[in-house]
């Protein structure tokens, strides 16, 4: 260990304790990096921050600097040491005494809200049951997504068409075989029901072909009966 350079090199670690002066707690940390980055700590627990809104209350104290194994060294090393007194343990945001830390489930987990993220059942249910709930704010937070990033949208569908174009092939033609019967059925009831518009269009698109093909030869246009 050693006294920092006056470098930005990223070999360059550095361990350091955060004071939390309003509530008399601390956090103790180590960064691969240089003290003046811009980082000011990774707890979960501890009020984030950037380096331009640091509270008042909040002061950072560099420890020492070193290779980042010397620095996690240290780290585990003072956060064992503080671990084996509860009441000097209690004034720390720190969750683990080892880097990496040990992951975190259940009530051990920062962010724990009686189980229900630990539950893969539990999570399916509760989206089911806020989308349930809140229709109509999430069809108005979609409908303003969609008018705010059109772009955005047409270059994900493009992007999605292109990567998984002998996916929708496949699909959309076991579709079809699938649901061959079901297609015809809809198509001859479709027929029926709109049997007098089909009717009606096709005798404006014929009049109107026909009105076209009569201008060119110079006939005059208002003979034909349905020429808009």
């Amino acid at each position: 260990m050693r006294h920092l350079k006056n470098t930005n090199s990223p070999f360059e670690t550095f361990c350091y304790l955060w004071f939390d002066a309003k509530n008399r707690m601390f956090y103790l940390g180590k960064r691969k990096g240089h003290p003046d980055d811009g980082y000011t700590h990774s707890s979960s627990v501890m009020e984030a921050f950037t380096k331009k809104t640091i509270p008042t209350y909040m002061h950072r104290r560099i420890l020492a600097t070193g290779t980042e194994q010397e620095m996690i060294d240290l780290e585990n090393k003072l956060l064992e040491n503080r671990k084996r007194c509860p009441r000097r343990w209690d004034k720390y945001y720190n969750v683990a005494t080892c880097f990496p830390p040990p992951p975190m489930y259940g009530e051990d987990h920062p962010k724990w809200k009686g189980g229900i993220w630990s539950d893969p059942e539990k999570i399916r249910d509760y989206k089911r049951k806020y989308r349930e709930k809140n229709p109509e704010k999430i069809r108005d937070y979609e409908r303003k997504y969609r008018e705010e990033n059109p772009e955005k949208i047409r270059e994900s569908k493009r992007k999605c068409r292109e990567k998984n174009r002998e996916h929708y092939r496949e699909y959309y033609r076991e579709y079809r075989e699938k649901n061959a019967e079901h297609r015809r059925d809809y198509e001859r009831q479709w027929r029926e029901k709109n049997a007098e518009h089909r009717r009606d269009y096709q005798r404006k698109y014929r009049a109107k072909k026909k009105a076209e093909k009569a201008a060119g030869n110079g006939v005059d246009l208002t003979q034909f009966v349905g020429f808009n």
